[in-house]
């Protein structure tokens, strides 16, 4: 119930986060009382000098406008800092639940599969007690980039919480996680390459959204996968079986 309220409130903050609409409506609020209140010289204006009220007009748009678009920057900026991770700059925990119930639907609905990926750091507890937290943080960053350059701008990569993160694959097969991830484990590799201290490796499990699975499910599967292949010795993807 809450993660679908969640998906509702984002669709409406996304539609009144547009400047050109709010401006409208602002424009509109200024100028309606305005007119009321002095609808007879309103009307002396228009017949006697028509100039000045396209004057008056246009500021009020002008005026409309620019309060518009600081309230659509205001609306945007409240946006980030409920749906998105401070840290990395990724979506966080509160947008996986929103966008889950809305592909969720769309899978339900019209058999759009999609595919989940939840991935975990190795070693990042050694890489804090060796370096400190704020190079444990540069690994962390340093995965989602790697997370966010390899991920179609249709995917969702999304920081759950430390160093566990997920990637959502919409109308993806869950066998195409084994591209995703080896791509993820080699731009990881890289980062690693040019800067020593951030020694991490990740694990990672991934799942195949199947008609009657809850999302709860899903996601427990794939953590449940993630663990398999940290217990397997980590820097490795578990893969769900075909039902």
């Amino acid at each position: 119930m809450a993660a679908s309220v969640i998906a509702s409130a984002w669709r409406l903050i996304a539609r009144a986060a547009r400047a050109w609409q709010i401006g409208l409506v602002v424009a509109g609020l200024l100028a309606l009382p305005a007119a009321a209140l002095l609808l007879d010289d309103v009307r002396s204006m228009v017949s006697t000098a028509p100039q000045i009220w396209v004057g008056v007009v246009i500021t009020l748009a002008i005026v409309g406008f620019a309060i518009g678009a600081a309230i659509a920057r205001l609306i945007a900026r409240l946006r980030d800092e409920i749906f998105t991770d401070g840290l990395t700059g990724l979506y966080n925990r509160r947008f996986m639940d929103a966008q889950l119930v809305l592909i969720d639907s769309g899978a339900g609905r019209y058999g759009r599969h999609y595919a989940v990926l939840a991935f975990d750091l190795d070693g990042l507890k050694e890489v804090n007690d060796a370096h400190g937290h704020e190079t444990g943080d540069l690994a962390i960053r340093a995965f989602a980039e790697a997370l966010r350059g390899v991920l179609r701008r249709s995917d969702v990569a999304i920081r759950r919480g430390g160093d566990e993160f997920i990637a959502i694959l919409p109308e993806t097969p869950v066998s195409d996680a084994r591209v995703v991830f080896a791509r993820v484990r080699a731009r990881l590799g890289e980062a690693r390459e040019r800067e020593p201290r951030l020694a991490v490796t990740v694990s990672a499990g991934a799942v195949a959204w199947r008609p009657g699975r809850s999302i709860a499910a899903l996601v427990r599967a794939a953590d449940e996968l993630l663990y398999d292949a940290k217990r397997s010795g980590g820097d490795r993807l578990e893969l769900e079986r075909a039902a």
